[in-house]
């Protein structure tokens, strides 16, 4: 491989982790808000309050283990062996989430703590819901742009699809709705309550992507960062004097 290629590889290995450390700063902030995760760390969240012994990251490490498992069933003699790469980035991934749930506990105020009226609590939460929000979806684009490994959740989505020929975005709905009743499921029979699956829940499958088309000037950056060239940014994406 020519030094130059060696560079480019880096810098995209850079960017990749970014984003999943970027992603997992959103989780923490997340749980800290305490209105719900996201759909796809609802599971590994609510088994994480249940079996206590384990953290978050692990759980995120078992159960997104589980979706490769699922992958490489469904595709059966089609199998493609680089998918069980995905347990690399599912382990940076696991790891990063319990590091910044660590920082969140250390430095982050619980809401529940602080000295002010019920309403203000819950502005609280929601301003943590919203800063969870915007770093996933800029995690998301950085994660997503070098275009390496995916994550399992969008590998099995993507497997799903094209084994049953369903348009992607129908696919994400229906298995963010799934993994978020089997999680609500599992809640009320330990806690008898919503637990992990809450508004933010809901707030979050439909915000992050709205935000997510926000950053869409940023992913031109990122890109000619990675190609090594500068930046072209489109009319229609630049600021207004």
């Amino acid at each position: 491989m020519k030094p130059r290629d060696l560079i480019t590889m880096g810098k995209r290995i850079l960017i990749y982790c970014m984003g999943l450390f970027i992603m997992a700063m959103g989780v923490s902030f997340s749980g800290a808000a305490d209105l719900g995760m996201s759909p796809v760390n609802s599971i590994p969240y609510v088994l994480s309050e249940i079996f206590t012994s384990l953290s978050m990251g692990t759980w995120i490490i078992i159960i997104f283990s589980v979706y490769i498992l699922i992958q490489f069933i469904l595709l059966g003699k089609d199998i493609q062996p680089a998918r069980i790469l995905q347990l690399v980035c599912t382990a940076v991934f696991g790891y990063f989430t319990d590091f910044t749930n660590m920082l969140a506990a250390r430095f982050l105020p619980d809401p529940a703590e602080l000295a002010l009226a019920g309403g203000a609590v819950y502005g609280v939460r929601l301003l943590y819901l919203l800063i969870s929000m915007l770093l996933i979806a800029l995690g998301i684009l950085f994660y997503l742009t070098p275009d390496l490994i995916s994550l399992p959740g969008e590998g099995i989505m993507q497997v799903i699809s094209g084994k049953m020929g369903l348009p992607l975005h129908k696919v994400k709905m229906s298995f963010d709705i799934t993994v978020s009743l089997i999680a609500l499921a599992i809640s009320l029979l330990y806690f008898r309550e919503f637990h992990g699956i809450r508004e933010g829940t809901v707030i979050a499958a439909f915000g992050v992507g709205k935000i997510l088309g926000l950053y869409s000037p940023l992913k031109a950056k990122v890109q000619s960062f990675l190609d090594g060239e500068s930046p072209v940014i489109r009319a229609e994406d630049a600021e207004p004097v």
